[in-house]
């Protein structure tokens, strides 16, 4: 049997939706319940599941593709008969009467009595092989070949193929690159996103040098060797409750006190940079920032993220010190105050009482929009985030 995979009449599909990624292949199995394919709109990426078992046979909207609720995106087959349009018994007297052009029709179309009784997904996948089912003989109810007789045959056919000799390869001249790649939906909202943070935020930038010694041991100490990106999250969430408006909404003529702090943290992903919010960070013990943080990023990189996983951020966080950059400027989301960026920890010469030292160095830059967190204000939050790190009292 042929099912056809749409979109659900309930999918809150509002606006554009778009067909992301399939999490199946042709000719992959499938079981009722499996996620399919990821289908996005402009706010959230939702998870088709399967209704039916079986195989993935067809796909007909490619990834990238407008999706709409009514349409055809795939379609899914099991080895269920199709129901038969004429009853067996005139199939039976036809037969009778003519066994005589039944049998050029049999013989014309290379198909053996036993292939005449194959399924649906035994066919499609002996087609795509190239393999010939003419002689085959079946193992399912009734001679019926099914799909492990081809498997089989196949597996047959590929022991007695001897690999073809390679040609000489001919001298060509490399063509220059021609390709047009289109962006993704969630690098087409980046875009928009950023052209509007640079046109209406007023932003500076500040950076501090920060001794990160202590916390580079505090690290070593530990077995599981938490994430810098988790660390600074938990730190920083701590010196923003003594500094509100550096997670604070600016409304235009006022601005709102935020009660919890809620950070966006940027993952980079297939699709483009996504930035999943890590809810009320300072409420949360450092473990659970760890597992938090892995667990969004996979989430993202998957293209698996919720509604919840993406609203209500009031700061933002964004480290490419596993790169090796020593310091950068984070870019103000709009709706957001604040941005801080985590550089590269590394060993540098310091003066430490007089005396020339070795000490573990890091770079954090501070975002600010001026009209509503002034220099004087972004320096002090700087500051005390750099009393957390240098204590390491985590």
């Amino acid at each position: 049997m042929r099912y056809e995979i749409t979109l659900p009449p309930s999918a809150p599909v509002q606006g554009r939706a778009t067909v992301g990624r399939w999490r199946k292949e042709i000719g992959d199995s499938i079981r009722k319940g499996e996620v399919v394919l990821a289908v996005e709109t402009r706010t959230t990426v939702l998870e088709i599941e399967s209704e039916f078992e079986g195989m993935l046979a067809d796909i007909f909207l490619e990834t990238g593709t407008e999706a709409k609720p009514g349409v055809v995106l795939g379609i899914i087959e099991d080895e269920s008969p199709e129901p038969q349009a004429a009853p067996a018994t005139e199939a039976a007297e036809t037969e009778d009467e003519e066994p005589a052009e039944e049998s050029a029709a049999t013989a014309e179309a290379g198909l053996s009595a036993a292939a005449a009784k194959v399924s649906a997904r035994a066919r499609w996948l002996a087609e795509a092989s190239g393999l010939d089912i003419s002689g085959l003989r079946g193992s399912g109810p009734g001679g019926r070949i099914i799909v492990g007789d081809v498997e089989a045959a196949i597996a047959r056919k590929k022991t007695e193929e001897l690999p073809p000799k390679p040609e000489p390869a001919e001298a060509v001249a490399p063509a220059a690159p021609t390709r047009q790649m289109m962006l993704t939906p969630a690098e087409q909202v980046w875009v928009q996103r950023m052209a509007q943070a640079h046109r209406d935020i007023p932003q500076y930038n500040i950076t501090m040098a920060v001794d990160a010694t202590a916390l580079v041991a505090w690290r070593a100490a530990r077995k599981d060797a938490p994430s810098i990106t988790a660390i600074m999250a938990k730190l920083a969430a701590e010196a923003l409750m003594e500094h509100p408006r550096l997670f604070g909404t600016f409304l235009g003529r006022s601005w709102r006190e935020n009660a919890q702090v809620n950070m966006a943290v940027a993952v980079d992903t297939p699709r483009g940079m996504m930035w999943p919010v890590l809810h009320d960070v300072k409420n949360r013990p450092l473990d659970q920032l760890v597992l938090n943080v892995a667990t969004l990023a996979q989430r993202a990189r998957d293209g698996a993220l919720t509604q919840h996983d993406l609203t209500d951020a009031n700061f933002s966080l964004t480290n490419l010190g596993m790169f090796g950059v020593e310091s950068f400027n984070g870019l103000i989301m709009p709706g957001l105050s604040a941005v801080l960026a985590v550089g590269a920890i590394q060993q540098e010469p310091r003066v430490v009482n007089s005396v020339m030292k070795t000490r573990h160095m890091v770079r954090l830059t501070l975002g600010c929009d001026r009209r509503i967190i002034e220099g004087t204000a972004g320096a002090r939050f700087l500051a005390r985030l750099k009393e957390l790190v240098e204590k390491a009292d985590l």
